[in-house]
């Protein structure tokens, strides 16, 4: 990539993590690594639904900053299933008290054997706390609620927030946030404004808080939210999500 554009797009990602300050390292996969992974028979099983072969080629191309898997499968009840997964390289974030590690996926499931057509936003974030602090964690009053939204931020689609929170262990903390809208809710030109508008995806934050033995009152420790990862898949694949739905979305 050009030095040029690689400039740009680091200083677009500083801006949506709030400053490159807080930025400890952005996890690249190595030269050798397979970005793009496309399984055996998921083209000519996709195209059997309806997508060209240029729509395959653009949802399947991976780019410097994103890994793909376009998977062709079959589940333990011996369905076809088809699903193109957008994976965001882990971002390592730092603050006085932790440090957060940071990942973005969107999945398109395709409606194979009879399977409803889906776009999913997922969030992953682990906490690893600096020795020496205790935390403690609770869910803010929005916490329910996630939203597609436009350049501004402003919600284009407001989404249940299905989040995983698991107490790994004393120093650790995961949180798994997932959101989706499907075919049964939203119709073709339905979907396609959505994807188009959507800038990215906005998952609430946990409220975080850490004491020691030097800290009475809890500070609070949470990192912003992270939007670098959906804003990067959007702005690379809507365009051929709209597309690939309009192909296929039934």
């Amino acid at each position: 990539m050009d030095s040029k554009i690689k400039l740009v797009a680091f200083s677009v990602l500083c801006l949506n993590l709030g400053g490159c300050d807080l930025i400890d390292g952005i996890l690249h996969p190595g030269d050798d690594d397979e970005d793009s992974k496309i399984d055996k028979n998921f083209s000519s099983n996709a195209q059997q639904l309806g997508l060209s072969e240029t729509t395959v080629k653009r949802l399947c191309n991976a780019t410097d900053n994103i890994s793909i898997h376009c998977v062709s499968n079959y589940n333990d009840e011996s369905a076809l299933e088809l699903r193109v997964e957008y994976t965001f390289n882990d971002v390592l974030l730092k603050n006085s008290y932790a440090k957060s590690t940071n990942a973005s996926r969107v999945i398109f499931h395709l409606p194979a054997d009879g399977a409803i057509a889906k776009i999913e936003f997922e969030n992953s974030r682990i906490y690893d706390f600096d020795s020496g602090y205790s935390y403690t964690w609770s869910e803010p009053e929005d916490y329910k609620i996630a939203n597609l939204a436009d350049s501004s931020e402003d919600s284009v689609l407001a989404l249940d927030n299905a989040t995983s929170i698991e107490e790994v262990s004393d120093s650790e903390l995961s949180i798994l946030s997932n959101a989706a809208f499907s075919n049964d809710e939203y119709s073709l030109t339905e979907a396609q404004d959505i994807v188009i508008k959507s800038k990215t995806m906005l998952f609430p934050t946990l409220n975080v808080d850490v004491t020691s033995t030097g800290i009475v009152e809890p500070i609070d420790a949470s990192f912003a939210m992270f939007t670098a990862g959906h804003t990067a898949i959007l702005s690379s694949y809507s365009s051929a999500l709209s597309t690939a739905i309009e192909q296929s979305w039934n």
